[in-house]
């Protein structure tokens, strides 16, 4: 698939003018140099018809051969879509260590394993700007397509027409910003661990976090944590001095029960933990089922559409799913019990499957809450595989992050 006539900006309004682009290819022991973005997805879409095909569950399951990655699938259009995140992972990778070498950071000093793993992508990349509706296969292209929109003005404010949006701001730079929460653009990636930021100060603040103790000047007098700057004491004080609690939330003390930081994720929380409403019904005739947010709701209407679905075949089981890929980890998972337990209890060491099963677990069995302000746990990886939380609220000082 060639590329769209659009010229790369070497710099969006995040970057600095005159950027280099160092770009080499993973493919295999391919290792060739670019320069120019819209070559290197050339080059890229060249190995697309070189990933390896296997015979899986009868089905044709095609892996990718990016250095470092394995990801496999039986989609043929998500295969696609994940070769070319890696030209578009390359780029924000080669962005991020320029900006590391010109703000002499230290570098990340995590495990560099991690540098070519790029997110799931099992569905298409839609423009949802007013009536649109254009879809791609490349990522670069999608981001270089939205940035031709033009932002049309309310008064003195920028409107921003995404699907059912009607935010507006005070600038071209603000709505830029928000407009990053629909199309999920992370123009900066680490060079070292592959992580995605949506802008230059995340990435500055992944390298800061890494600093050794003994250069963390910055002490929390609530939980004694340390950390590098003042700007990140004071992000790291919010959390400790929120008024926003869950009144709802079951807990014998009131410092356990659930803060937040936001009246958004405070009111999201209760819509969803503690109430009974689902405003939000089906408009289809004979369908009874109500949502309780509208994109809960956009997600169920999918049912109705004449898309191609694959259905589970296991008798009493009405499991549906867009991709091949999503019915086959389903079956592993649901009907063979292939998927083993990734998070542990660090009291009683049971283990769970996902995240949300531990959370009510430590919820419900030990009264164990995410730290004050939180919303939610963190974890960190055991070197046994095993996912535990650093963040709660029975020690603080022992669950809270290096």
């Amino acid at each position: 698939m060639a590329p769209i006539g659009i010229k790369c900006a070497k710099f969006d309004t995040t970057m600095l003018r005159g950027e280099q682009l160092i770009l080499f290819c993973d493919w295999g022991v391919c290792r060739k140099l670019f320069h120019d973005m819209e070559a290197f997805m050339a080059h890229v879409a060249e190995h697309a018809g070189q990933v390896a095909v296997s015979v899986k569950d009868s089905e044709l399951y095609i892996t990718c051969m990016w250095e470092d990655c394995g990801f496999g699938t039986c989609d043929q259009k998500e295969i696609i879509r994940h070769i070319y995140f890696h030209t578009y992972h390359t780029k924000i990778k080669c962005l991020g260590a320029n900006m590391i070498e010109q703000l002499a950071l230290q570098g990340c000093q995590l495990d560099g394993e991690t540098r070519n793993a790029v997110p799931e992508l099992s569905e298409p990349f839609l423009c949802c700007w007013e009536d649109c509706q254009m879809e791609f296969l490349n990522v670069q292209q999608f981001y270089w397509h939205v940035h031709t929109h033009s932002y049309p003005s309310t008064g003195k404010k920028k409107k921003c027409l995404w699907g059912n949006c009607q935010s507006s701001f005070p600038t071209q730079s603000k709505l830029r910003d928000h407009f990053k929460s629909h199309t999920q653009e992370r123009p900066l990636a680490c060079p070292t661990c592959g992580s995605l930021f949506v802008s230059r100060t995340k990435l500055h603040d992944h390298c800061l976090r890494q600093l050794p103790l003994d250069a963390n000047e910055f002490r929390c007098c609530e939980c004694k944590k340390l950390l590098p700057t003042e700007r990140l004491l004071r992000e790291h004080m919010r959390y400790h001095r929120s008024d926003l609690i869950c009144s709802h939330c079951p807990a014998d003390d009131e410092r356990q029960k659930r803060s937040f930081s936001s009246p958004h994720s405070l009111t999201s929380h209760v819509n969803y933990c503690h109430s009974e409403l689902r405003p939000f019904a089906c408009t289809e005739p004979e369908c009874s089922y109500s949502a309780k947010s509208q994109t809960d709701l956009n997600r169920h209407i999918e049912v109705h559409d004449n898309t191609l679905w694959y259905c589970c075949e296991v008798s009493g089981c009405d499991f549906t799913s867009k991709t091949s890929a999503t019915l086959q980890k389903h079956v592993r998972k649901i009907h063979e019990g292939l998927i083993a337990a990734q998070y542990g209890c660090h009291i009683c060491q049971q283990r769970f499957q996902c995240s949300n099963s531990l959370k009510r677990h430590l919820g419900n069995i030990h009264q164990v809450v995410p730290l004050l302000g939180a919303g939610r746990f963190k974890y960190r990886l055991g070197r046994d595989g095993i996912f535990q939380v650093e963040n709660g609220s029975q020690n603080p000082a022992e669950f809270s992050s290096p």
